[in-house]
């Protein structure tokens, strides 16, 4: 299975009902994950959407057998395994040169925010050239930061140390609705990362793992 190397960017071609295996080999890893379906038309990029799965399930976080939401209300990714206690962050936003520089550091520090601009200029899809032209130009969705603790109180946020532990992990699958599509559509998923983790993609649809 591929590693993905601590403070670097992976990406990773899905089809619909293919799935992801995300394994946290440390335990206290956190790793920012978005999704884009590459689109058959010029228009605006598809992508998971915190801000529009929260009003969609009307809670904070997908459970299993749920689905995360693109931009337009359709489901782009399900949760089909969590062996994790399931505490997942879906408002922190992807830190940024910014925010290094917030925290006393600077702006060359390795964040995930450029390392989501890499990942994608790495993929060879024409089409997505417009949406590093829209990260170029300042824009990031909020990710899904997996394994991320952060206790609510009242109106305070905190980060606390995660409690996955060593080999949890978190399966991803592709949906899209292409009842009215020829082809099926791409989920493309961008994973950014600190430590090491392990990624394993299968397909029932193809009756094979691909390692």
């Amino acid at each position: 299975m591929p590693t993905i190397p601590a403070r670097r960017s992976a990406h990773q071609r899905l089809h619909v009902g293919q799935s992801i295996k995300i394994i946290n080999t440390s335990g206290s890893q956190v790793i920012d994950t978005w999704a884009f379906t590459i689109p058959s038309t010029p228009v605006f990029p598809r992508y998971m959407s915190m801000a529009h799965t929260r009003p969609t399930l009307q809670k904070l976080l997908p459970s299993v057998n749920e689905s995360f939401v693109d931009n337009n209300r359709n489901p782009i990714l399900t949760i089909v395994e969590d062996t994790s206690p399931g505490t997942h962050d879906v408002l922190y936003a992807a830190c940024s040169p910014e925010r290094y520089l917030e925290l006393g550091g600077t702006a060359d520090h390795d964040n995930c925010a450029q390392n989501l601009r890499d990942a994608v200029q790495q993929c060879a899809e024409p089409a997505f050239s417009r949406v590093l032209g829209f990260l170029e130009s300042g824009w990031t969705p909020d990710p899904l930061n997996l394994f991320m603790k952060v206790d609510i109180n009242g109106n305070k946020l905190k980060v606390l140390e995660p409690d996955s532990k060593v080999g949890d992990y978190v399966v991803l699958r592709a949906e899209q609705d292409i009842k009215t599509r020829k082809d099926p559509d791409t989920v493309l998923i961008i994973f950014i990362t600190i430590i090491d983790i392990l990624l394993n993609i299968s397909s029932r649809r193809l009756r094979k793992s691909i390692k």
